[in-house]
């Protein structure tokens, strides 16, 4: 056990140095790691020896951990870092993590961990809330991309493929539209061509979002909750001594039942089945993104119009589109669909299987994916966005990203009487009380409607008498 060593301090307090020993350096000498713990205030004599002990104990096993290499006077960035290569995170989470963390560690990353204090994260939030906190040269316009990947002879698919940007942003920078300085890097590798030379860097001074700053400390929250857990600091100062940067009540965007109406008269006219059906079905289920990009064929039970939502699909920098688990427990869940949409679904599996017998050996799809790509390939979930956008540009619609469809299915099941346990089974959400906060007011509405129709049933009777 880690040796303990009492001490009577000036101002008569007690306290306690605990040493661990870690291994025999190359010099012979033996390598120990130390920390000072104070018992609490009125604590007796007795109960503090027994505490000691249990610290020493608690503190040896977090050295031989490799913890415990770091303490309080770790930097937080130093500590970010560990937590990040140990830290069970799904891959597209750890990516968006890594992203925050650099704004994050440019702003606190030098403070120690017992440093920091509420008043440093405060003020970081007040400086993210600031015109012009956006990273300088974060943006890059093309100025004459198509050009190059024209000279190179390759495609948009064999540019992705050689760059793992999705074929959205490549579309999207060969109309002249803003892309991360990091894509363009990446597409500009592929084609052997200097950024300068086909790019124009340029910043944006615009603010971040509320929910961006939210963000922000959920990764701080989470990191300084471990270093908590790990006893390498006594509190974590990002949930105990202030409140979380707050977010605005906002409605989810949706369309009204005249608009919803309106985009699937023009949905059902609509040519290519792959577009068709996807924005159908995610209309007609409320399915995330990614859960309709992970959906299998195995996962359609025709027999009983069933569709069980078992796995999503996502897009990560440097590992391409990779399967996941649903969101969260509730998420993985089976769902019952209209008719209506198991007979298009039906249309959708005789066009997609002959698809698949004329490519042939072509065929690159291992995994049975409802919606692929030219060679069979999963999707991007990027592309759903790319087929909303283009079908409400052709039909004059206002576009809403797919979530919209997602929150117009909840809508209009509110508003046609669903009960909210129903709704939460149907939906994955994990909290019932997730759609009482989000959808409020849409609940409110049904319930004056619901109010309505009582008195259109009992008093219109006694009205006429």
């Amino acid at each position: 056990m880690a040796n303990i060593t009492h001490r009577t301090n000036k101002d008569g307090s007690m306290s306690y140095l605990l040493r661990a020993f870690i291994e025999t350096g190359a010099n012979g000498k033996q390598i120990t790691k130390s920390m000072t713990w104070k018992p609490p205030a009125g604590m007796s004599p007795t109960k503090a020896e027994k505490e000691a002990k249990k610290q020493a104990i608690l503190f040896e096993e977090r050295v031989r951990s490799g913890v415990v290499s770091l303490d309080g006077k770790t930097k937080f960035e130093d500590y970010a870092g560990k937590w990040m290569d140990t830290a069970e995170l799904a891959p597209k989470t750890r990516e968006q993590y890594g992203y925050l963390l650099r704004r994050i560690n440019a702003a606190i990353g030098h403070l120690p961990l017992e440093k920091l204090r509420a008043d440093h994260l405060k003020a970081f939030y007040k400086n993210l809330r600031e015109n012009g906190v956006k990273d300088s040269g974060c943006f890059a316009t093309s100025i004459n991309f198509e050009e190059h990947r024209r000279a190179a002879g390759l495609t948009q698919i064999k540019l992705r493929e050689m760059s793992g940007v999705a074929v959205t942003t490549i579309v999207n920078a060969a109309r002249g539209k803003r892309v991360s300085v990091d894509t363009a890097k990446k597409l500009c590798a592929a084609l052997d061509k200097r950024l300068e030379a086909v790019f124009i860097i340029d910043g944006d001074t615009g603010k971040l979002s509320d929910k961006t700053i939210r963000h922000h400390h959920t990764v701080i929250c989470s990191i300084l909750s471990s270093a908590k857990k790990a006893r390498v600091i006594p509190h974590n100062v990002a949930s105990e001594f202030m409140e979380a940067p707050k977010l605005p009540r906002t409605e989810a965007r949706h369309m009204t039942d005249d608009e919803a109406k309106l985009f699937l008269d023009k949905l059902l006219n609509e040519r290519d089945i792959r577009v068709k059906t996807a924005l159908v079905l995610d209309l007609f289920t409320g399915l995330r993104r990614g859960e309709l990009c992970g959906l299998s064929w195995p996962d359609i039970s025709f027999a009983d119009n069933t569709i069980h939502i078992r796995r999503a699909s996502q897009y990560v920098s440097g590992h391409g589109i990779i399967e996941v688990n649903t969101k969260n427990r509730s998420s993985d869940r089976s769902i019952t669909v209209s008719p209506f949409v198991m007979s298009l679904l039906k249309q959708y599996r005789a066009w997609w299987s002959e698809y698949r017998l004329r490519l042939g050996d072509i065929w690159k799809g291992d995994r049975e994916r409802l919606f692929i790509q030219e060679d069979g390939k999963p999707i991007f979930p990027d592309t759903i966005n790319g087929w909303l956008k283009k079908f409400t540009e052709r039909n004059s619609l206002t576009y809403m990203n797919p979530h919209a469809l997602r929150h117009t299915f909840i809508t209009l099941q509110i508003t046609s009487g669903v009960d909210i346990r129903t709704l939460q089974a149907r939906t994955g959400h994990a909290q019932a009380s997730t759609l009482l906060n989000v959808y409020s007011h849409t609940i409110q509405s049904a319930q004056e409607r619901a109010a309505q129709a009582m008195d259109n049933v009992l008093l219109s009777t006694l009205q006429r008498e």
